[in-house]
This record gives C-alpha cells, structure tokens and sequence, in this order.
C-alpha cells in the first residue's frame, strides 16, 4: 500500500501530515475523490447488502490510501462482520436507532469512545448524499470549562457503555460467543474512566453523550459532566460530506453526529463509506490508551 501511497498528491499529504501533527486541529474535509455513483449502484437498504459488492472497489481504496497516511486501518468484529470499509445507509428498521443507520438525530459521541482501543482518527467518504444531510461536528478546543470541572474531568469519575450497535449486531449472528458475553459485561458493569486526558493545554476527549454517565452518587462528576454536555453541544457545526468528499474527523480532539433527515428507501439516499485509523500518536500515555501500531498485524481485542 505505501507504493501507491506515494502517489497521492503532494498537497494532500503535506495537509494530512499537518493534521496528524497538530495539536488544535481535529477536523479534515477533503473533496474531489474519484466517485461514480452509477457504477457503485444505487444506495443499499441495508449494510447487509453490501458486504460482497465488489463495485465500489475504486472508492474504498482511495479512501484506504488516504487513511493509511494517518496510521493504521482496522476494524472492529464486532461491527459489519470485522468489513474494514463500512457502509452507512438508512436502514428503515432501525430508523429510530441512534446509529449510522438510523435517520433521527445522530447524538454526538467519541468514535467507540467506551473502549480503550478506540480509533484516532474516524474516516468518511461521500458516494452520494443529495439532500445534503450534515454531519455535525464539535471540538474539545471550543468548550469554555473552570479549572474545577477540568479537573474532574480528568479523574475515573465517569462510565462510558458500549453504544447498542455492538450488542445489536453480535446477538444477531454471534448470540452463544464469548465475545458477545465481554460485551454484555462492558455494558453491565463498565470500568470507571476519565474524560479528559492528554496535555493541560491542548487536552483530548472520550465521550458518548447516551452513554455516559458519572460514578453513581458522584454529585461533583455529574455536575462536571452536565457542563461538558452543553459545551460540545453549543460547538456542534455542521458539515456536509457529499459525493466525493473525504471527511476526517481527530477521534481525540472532536466528537461527531449527524442530523435528522428524511429518507425515501429507494436506492437514492445518502451513502458514506467509513473505516477507523489507529494513529501513531503518543498523545496519551500507557495508563490512558494501547496504541496500536500502523503494522499491527491485528485487530483490538473487542474488550
């Protein structure tokens, strides 16, 4: 893969180099990637339908050789059947879900942000969105915080559950497994965590907003937390991936939702491709988050 790699234009690598080094930025729009909607066909009704298509071959390597400047691509088992490109399209059962199949109002959330190995950076490509349905975006730098609740913030005062998809989809085609017993575990009896983490002065984030909540009986935490919440909810803006568009979000600097729409299950509604980056950053320290390296020859353990 770095053989071609190195043909990606030198004014792209040079901005998501920037990015991968930046201490403040946490969003990257990149657009004009090759896409043919008509050879892709038209948007699937379910993940389901997608996971031996072969016809989007062209777009799922660009955006793998686009992510794999920022460290290494890896999936989840536990999520499409461990597909490392995913699909997000509206699935009318799940219409109601708070997932990316859903059509309500995708709460704000960390990418996974219940578990340690977590993306570093969330990676999405448009194959076809014509109602402009945004994504929505906010930044740790944008939350006006005191010391007080910084400070809470940064102590295991708080517990994150897996989101619903996991269990969802696990006990659909895995119901006897181990792996789906840790995940009930996780969801049951969660290990406490900080929120904030990383330097004093240019922290980084793990938050859910559904599913996290502070220690029971813990007034000072969930004061802290109510403050957080309204923050990143003020600094959400919105931000339309579209055909062709490649939208990189900091897993550690930005949590990210999406906004109700309407869709019409005729093949026609928005479509985004979406895979996870293991960043090579140092940003967190061995207490706080596994790295996984860009040659990792494997994938985190789900819990």
């Amino acid at each position: 893969m770095e053989e071609y790699a190195r043909r990606i234009p030198a004014s792209l690598r040079a901005v998501l180099r920037e990015l991968r080094e930046s201490r403040t930025l946490c969003a990257l729009r990149v657009s004009g990637v090759r896409v043919d909607p008509d050879r892709c066909g038209p948007t699937p009704l379910s993940w389901q339908e997608c996971l031996d298509d072969t016809r989007q071959a062209a777009e799922e390597a660009q955006l793998a050789l686009v992510a794999s400047r920022l460290g290494g691509i890896f999936a989840w088992p536990t999520i499409q059947r461990g597909r490392m490109v995913q699909n997000l399209v509206p699935v009318e059962s799940d219409r109601r879900e708070q997932s990316g199949h859903g059509s309500v109002a995708l709460e704000w959330h960390t990418e996974d942000g219940f578990h340690q190995d977590r993306c570093r950076y969330l990676a999405l490509l448009g194959i076809r969105n014509p109602d402009r349905v945004p994504t929505t975006i906010g930044s740790v730098h944008d939350v006006r915080l005191s010391e007080r609740h910084r400070s809470v913030l940064r102590e295991k005062r708080f517990l994150i559950r897996p989101d619903l998809e996991h269990l969802r989809q696990l006990a659909d085609y895995a119901p006897g497994s181990e792996i789906l017993r840790r995940a009930h575990a996780m969801n049951e009896d969660p290990e406490p965590v900080a929120l904030f983490f990383g330097a004093p002065d240019s922290p980084c984030l793990r938050i859910d907003a559904p599913y996290t909540t502070a220690l029971p009986g813990d007034d000072e935490a969930a004061e802290a937390l109510a403050a957080v919440v309204d923050e990143l909810s003020g600094a959400q803006r919105d931000v339309v991936v579209g055909e062709g568009d490649v939208l990189i979000v900091d897993n550690y600097r930005a949590v990210h939702g999406r906004r109700a729409f309407q869709p019409r299950y005729d093949g026609t509604d928005r479509w985004l491709k979406r895979l996870s980056v293991a960043g090579d950053s140092t940003v967190t320290g061995p207490a706080d988050h596994r790295s996984l390296s860009r040659s990792a020859p494997g994938r985190p353990s789900f819990l």
